[in-house]
């Protein structure tokens, strides 16, 4: 079965033609509507503040006033970066081309869909951690940025690139003005600072140097993948230290202020479960396992109506335990940046199309570095290939 290509569409009226059929985008639609849900981060941002001040001004020593609120910090900061981020791939890739504003690339879309994702869970630990005194995280911490998501065998476009640039600048000036604050309120602490926290900020110094670095890095690539003899090579280049920095800037901006923290491994997905049984399902259920780009075009018109009934038929109503076995793995090495998603696979349900990084185990089957793979859910096993065909357009299973 073939992937999807960035060509072809279903678009109808000039912008929709344009964007969609000659440029293969996406709408943006769902990624606002995300964005637009999260109004509540900068709000909590302040309470949190402002409860650290007060303890301060009440006589707390400022890392105890800070360890205090500790998660509330931590899980509002990394729901404003993932915020930010995609508000400047959004704002990048509209001023790069406003006749087609409304839409993005898939791969802007599939990132920032990614990083939407995010918010929500974020944003509602932030709001428990703040009203309960004696919260504990059930997650991991510090969190990890979303998996970073690949061009569809394309280089990255360069708006993409240039959104985050835009973002991992933002994001490094709140880090710096962060340090900068926390650094202040332990100078000017009526008792001296344990030896710990010099430790600590020392170690956040050489986090935020290290970010810039590579923040300059990016720049520097993008400015030659600006001109029109770069090579794909240099593309992936910028792309990775624009992405490490933003990674190394998500993780600072939540361990200011919380000794033990920073150098901490990023997290990865939880590890799949030690036993799985065939799973009864519905057609709407299979929505779930399609990549973000089909939900966003497919979910609510007849075609993706009727393929998703039409395969789940063919399924039993039953997803396998082999399937959920699979599912589970994929997501832990995306999250582990052991896989990387590439393409939307044409035919239903138009699960992601993965390639490997490195040599995979997935459902018991050996999965060779560099390989492209996906579930085949009409047959129930993974397939794989050095590389699978394209396809320009969204395609009725003929199986």
């Amino acid at each position: 079965m073939p992937a999807k290509s960035f060509i072809g569409g279903m678009g109808h009226g000039v912008r929709n033609f344009y964007a969609q059929v000659l440029r293969g985008e996406v709408s943006d639609a769902n990624v606002r509507g995300y964005l637009n849900a999260a109004s509540q981060i900068a709000d909590l941002w302040q309470q949190v503040d402002e409860r650290i001040a007060q303890a301060i001004s009440g006589g707390t020593m400022p890392w105890e006033a800070y360890a205090q609120y500790r998660y509330a910090l931590a899980f509002v900061r990394a729901a404003r970066t993932n915020q930010v981020i995609v508000q400047e791939l959004l704002a990048a890739n509209d001023a790069a081309d406003p006749a087609a504003a409304g839409f993005l690339p898939h791969v802007t879309y599939d990132q920032a869909n990614a990083l939407c994702h995010q918010i929500q869970p974020n944003v509602q630990a932030a709001a428990a951690a703040l009203a309960d005194p004696t919260y504990a995280a059930t997650q991991s911490l510090p969190l990890a940025l979303a998996a970073r998501v690949e061009a569809q065998g394309h280089v990255c476009p360069l708006p993409h690139l240039q959104g985050m640039i835009a973002a991992a600048r933002e994001v490094h000036e709140w880090a710096t003005g962060l340090l900068a604050e926390y650094q202040q309120a332990v100078d000017h602490a009526t008792q001296p600072a344990p030896a710990e926290i010099a430790t600590h900020l020392t170690a956040l110094q050489r986090l935020l140097a290290e970010a810039e670095s590579q923040l300059r890095f990016g720049e520097d690539l993008v400015g030659q993948v600006s001109q029109s003899s770069t090579t794909p090579e240099l593309h992936e280049q910028a792309e990775t230290q624009l992405w490490q920095a933003l990674a190394a800037l998500f993780l600072l901006n939540q361990v200011v202020a919380m000794p033990g923290w920073q150098g901490a491994p990023a997290p990865v997905a939880a590890a799949p479960r030690s036993t799985y049984h065939d799973q009864r399902i519905m057609p709407d259920d299979l929505w779930r396992v399609a990549a973000p780009s089909a939900r966003a075009e497919l979910r609510s018109t007849p075609f993706g109506a009727d393929e998703m009934r039409e395969l789940c038929a063919k399924m039993g109503n039953t997803l396998s335990a082999n399937a959920q076995q699979y599912l589970d793995e994929v997501a832990a090495g995306e999250q582990a940046g052991t896989l990387v998603t590439i393409a939307a696979m044409a035919n239903c349900p138009f699960e992601p199309l993965y390639r490997a990084r490195t040599n995979l185990t997935l459902a018991g089957v050996q999965v060779p570095a560099g390989y492209e793979f996906h579930w085949d859910f009409h047959r129930n096993h993974i397939e794989m290939a050095p590389r699978f065909d394209r396809a320009d357009d969204w395609q009725e299973c003929a199986e």
